[in-house]
């Protein structure tokens, strides 16, 4: 592989690593959205307290927070591995010249 294509490609792992950081970024913004979504105690009314459309909702809040939560942390997980591919590249990379240059 040429300097380069070398160059390039360790270009293209930080540009990867940052794109997944923006939409773990992106997607804890909806998380905060749903912050504000959820049910206070007492929200709905009696009616739908018995008819069990509070349960469901919080239900489904807790669901779908989960979900986002968890994509959160894999998005960044997946920056941050992509980051640290980069990374040991290059170290490789700089020990491999130190030992030519130890001749």
């Amino acid at each position: 592989m040429s300097e380069a294509k070398y160059e390039a490609a360790l270009s293209d792992l930080q540009h990867d690593s940052n794109t997944w950081e923006d939409l773990s970024n992106t997607v804890a913004e909806v998380r905060g959205v749903l912050d504000g979504i959820a049910l206070a105690p007492l929200e709905m009314d009696g009616f739908g307290h018995m008819t069990g459309a509070e349960a469901n909702y919080n239900t489904a809040h807790e669901m779908i927070y989960g979900l986002v939560d968890g994509a959160v942390t894999v998005l960044y997980e997946i920056s941050d591995q992509l980051v640290s591919t980069k990374r040991n590249y290059e170290s490789v990379d700089g020990y491999s010249q130190w030992l030519l240059d130890q001749g």
